[in-house]
């Protein structure tokens, strides 16, 4: 059965002033908090780069919220995104559940420090940016091997080991 689409001309628009620029991924040192291990990345445009300074309060904020057991996590292995949009930041924290599934925690900066994104009922949640899906992409594609393997411990070494840098589109 052929459906007819419907008129176009008011879906999908995007302001003429958008300009879509690539993004700088840099992974960063491992982050091992009570029930997971991280894999870190900053994402950020050419000309503005994460400072060290957000990264260590982003870095130290999912330690303590671990810690103290308002971040749920199972004994599991993830991937952070720290991405830098112009002047906001915003926290993906990511961890692969129930063997093949991603589930995702979204946070964002402000002048209190991190904290979570707002849920608002009814009104579908922000999950992830073009760029971002980008670095993802990469992590599920380490994510198949990892589970197309032994799974033993050179295998999660090798997930963990398999960094994405470069750029994203």
């Amino acid at each position: 059965m052929t459906q007819a689409l419907p008129q176009l001309a008011d879906l999908g628009n995007i302001p003429a002033d958008y300009v879509h620029v690539r993004k700088n991924i840099r992974p960063a040192d491992l982050l091992t908090v009570p029930g997971a291990i991280f894999k870190w990345y900053d994402v950020y445009a050419d000309d503005r780069d994460v400072p060290k300074d957000v990264r260590e309060e982003a870095r130290e904020y999912l330690a303590a919220e671990a810690a103290a057991g308002r971040l749920e996590l199972r004994g599991e292995i993830g991937f952070t995104l720290l991405h830098r949009a112009g002047d906001k930041y915003f926290l993906l924290v990511c961890v692969w559940r129930n063997n093949n599934e991603m589930w995702q925690g979204l946070f964002y900066k402000d002048d209190a420090g991190f904290l979570p994104y707002p849920l608002h009922e009814g009104v579908p949640r922000p999950t992830q940016e073009v760029v971002e899906l980008d670095a993802t992409s990469h992590e599920r594609r380490g994510w198949s091997r990892y589970l197309q393997s032994t799974r033993d411990e050179a295998a999660k070494r090798a997930y963990l080991d398999d960094l994405c840098r470069g750029f994203l589109v």
